[in-house]
């Protein structure tokens, strides 16, 4: 397959592209999603949600994932002081439910 006639060896649509113009119908349009800025904004109000009333926030991955995983640990007899891992952590929200109930604001 040539570069070119499908677009993905440059020519003039990424020529277009590289110098800022509007993203034609097949592009992504950029979203406030993909900064740095939006996440730390997000994660900065969690915290301080949470430390001003214990609220732990959204259970972004859903309960019933959480409710699993816990009862997996208690299947395979992990330790309460255990050290874990959370990769892919989110929130953090499942760390904070298995320290213990949150306080009420």
């Amino acid at each position: 397959m040539s570069a070119g006639a499908d677009g993905g060896g440059g020519g003039a649509g990424t020529e277009a592209r590289s110098r800022g113009a509007s993203p034609g119908a097949d592009d992504f349009v950029p979203s406030a999603l993909g900064t740095r800025e939006h996440w730390d904004a997000v994660y900065e109000r969690e915290l301080q949600t949470f430390q001003e009333c214990g609220d732990t926030g959204e259970i972004w991955f859903g309960e019933e994932s959480m409710n699993r995983l816990i009862r997996w640990m208690q299947k395979h007899k992990i330790p309460l002081d255990a050290s874990l891992l959370d990769i892919g952590t989110g929130n953090g929200v499942f760390l904070v439910e298995l320290v213990g109930p949150p306080v009420e604001c």
